[in-house]
């Protein structure tokens, strides 16, 4: 029924939206998941900065890359456009109750719960169980062989933020990261995006499996509520302090299921996007020597973290984890830069090809720290973490995550290039990654 009603508005509104490549949906959606970048780059040659996409079973995505079109976007009203179906790829991982995927004031509640645990005052405090994590983790990355950094950052940020919530490792929270660690490989599957792969022969075995791993970890999630809730009363105000406190409009405290879709959506926002970044961050560093160079003199002076904050900021914009910040359906009629848009017309601000554009941002495929130092981001034309109601909540602990992985690693090792050239990107539920693991060689730094 949903292919079908897809369909029927595709076939309705043609002509009525921005123009698109003259491709069939089949091909539209195959070049969409083998080639993110490069045909999204192809699109805007073709038709310019706003066009349309018709992926298969999917209703109609306008993609807008000019600064203003994204504006009118990020700032419209809740109730016009509608954010979290946008994130529906991941319900199977976060749950139907995340926050993540409500819309309005359900949305705005849910926010309110989590925001104080993100607050700047709050993320400094968590910097002495950073380093310590970070510190024992890079230790045991091997030296003067080829190997993948992504999944070797990926445990190490889980580890991170299972530790900010649920306190001191031990037993259950080492389970926890064993199990998360391999209940979140579905994440590499294209049946994330693709329900209706799951019925196939293959797919069934992939998806109970995976069902069979969340069950595990939900069981280890729900131990350590109870195991929170039966300790003395102190002074943490953690997320999960937090999330146990937060009562509903009717006063009662929120279901188990609820806080359990919370803590998931975060634990997931907390290490999968951070640990991509952080894998481009190593693959740009490797094939670009010099900036390398300017960084490990930085770290070594340990005077400042100008260079490092732009290495970060470059990194954002040349090799995006997102390519877009959440879509938004349409909810109710709309225009947005001179186009009318009917309901359940999903709305994506592309922010990789704003980010690439050479009139924001000149040699746009130049990896450039320095363009950051001369010139600050702009608020309107940076755009990494998303915008609106819906931008990132915990953008000032990823930032200092990522800078506290960065600096350990390259004041003891330089990192070299395993290949010719930079890895091109690969799905992995709704960011993009390097396509081999982000394979670099490690040497110990000769200072």
């Amino acid at each position: 029924m949903q292919t079908l009603r897809s369909s029927s508005l595709a076939l309705r509104l043609r002509g009525q939206l921005p123009p698109s490549p003259p491709y069939p949906g089949s091909v539209q959606t195959l070049a969409s998941y083998c080639l993110p970048f490069a045909y999204l780059e192809h699109c805007r040659r073709r038709v310019g900065d706003r066009f349309t996409l018709y992926p298969i079973d999917m209703h109609p995505f306008v993609f807008l890359a000019d600064p203003q079109d994204i504006r009118e976007v990020l700032t419209a009203d809740d109730a016009q456009l509608h954010a979290g179906k946008g994130a529906s790829v991941i319900a199977p991982l976060i749950g139907e109750r995340s926050f993540m995927l409500l819309e309005e004031e359900e949305h705005i509640r849910g926010r309110r719960e989590i925001t104080p645990a993100f607050h700047q005052r709050m993320v400094a405090e968590h910097s002495r169980t950073l380093a310590e994590v970070v510190e024992r983790e890079i230790a045991s990355w091997p030296l003067n062989e080829v190997i993948a950094l992504h999944p070797r950052i990926r445990s190490l940020t889980l580890r991170v933020i299972l530790r900010i919530i649920f306190g001191d490792e031990d037993e259950i929270l080492d389970r926890l990261h064993a199990q998360l660690m391999s209940m979140l490989s579905i994440t590499e599957s294209p049946m994330l995006q693709q329900p209706k792969l799951r019925s196939l022969p293959g797919g069934r075995r992939i998806w109970r499996r995976f069902l069979a791993r969340r069950a595990a970890a939900d069981a280890l999630i729900y131990r350590l509520l109870e195991r929170r809730r039966s300790e003395p009363a102190d002074e943490r105000t953690d997320l999960l302090d937090m999330l146990l406190a937060a009562r509903l409009p009717d006063g009662s405290p929120l279901p188990d299921r609820k806080i359990r879709d919370d803590l998931m959506s975060m634990i997931l926002a907390g290490h999968e996007t951070t640990t991509g970044e952080l894998s481009w961050a190593f693959q740009l560093l490797a094939h670009n020597p010099q900036a390398q160079s300017r960084l490990c003199a930085e770290i070594d002076a340990g005077q400042d973290d100008r260079y490092l904050s732009a290495t970060v900021q470059e990194t954002m914009r040349r090799k995006p984890v997102f390519v877009f910040a959440i879509p938004r359906r349409v909810a109710q009629t709309i225009e947005i830069g001179g186009w009318t848009y009917p309901p359940a017309v999903n709305l994506i601000c592309c922010t990789y090809l704003m980010h690439h554009n050479p009139e924001l941002y000149p040699d746009p495929y130049r990896f450039s720290p320095e363009r950051f130092i001369e010139q600050p981001p702009g608020p309107r034309t940076w755009l990494p973490w998303g915008g609106g109601r819906k931008h990132c909540l915990g953008r000032h602990f990823a930032l200092m995550e990522v800078k506290a992985i960065l600096s350990e690693a390259l004041s003891k090792r330089t990192v070299l290039p395993a290949a010719r050239r930079i890895e091109r990107p690969q799905w992995r539920s709704a960011i993009l990654v390097p396509h081999a693991g982000g394979r670099v060689v490690l040497r110990e730094r000769r200072n």
